[in-house]
């Protein structure tokens, strides 16, 4: 994920949406879920209304070119984010 920059942006999240905002750039969804305390679920339906805002941006991970190195590079990031929660 990245956060698009954006100013004034704040007043009208909830707390838990701020959160999630200030800790995604550059995490996958586990790891947010981890930084937060929170469980997977709600930061999924917490970055999804952030993402109807233009405030976060998914960006693809894994394409149909991307290495064996790439593949098993993601699954440990997500494993260590999940470990961590």
């Amino acid at each position: 994920m990245r956060r698009q920059q954006r100013l004034g942006v704040g007043s009208d999240l909830s707390a838990g949406a701020l959160q999630v905002l200030d800790v995604c750039d550059t995490h996958s969804v586990a790891e947010v879920s981890a930084l937060v305390s929170m469980p997977i679920g709600v930061v999924r339906v917490l970055l999804s209304d952030l993402m109807e805002q233009d405030l976060v941006q998914v960006q693809a991970t894994i394409t149909d070119r991307s290495s064996r190195d790439e593949r098993i590079e993601l699954i440990e990031r997500t494993l260590r984010g999940l470990r961590s929660y």
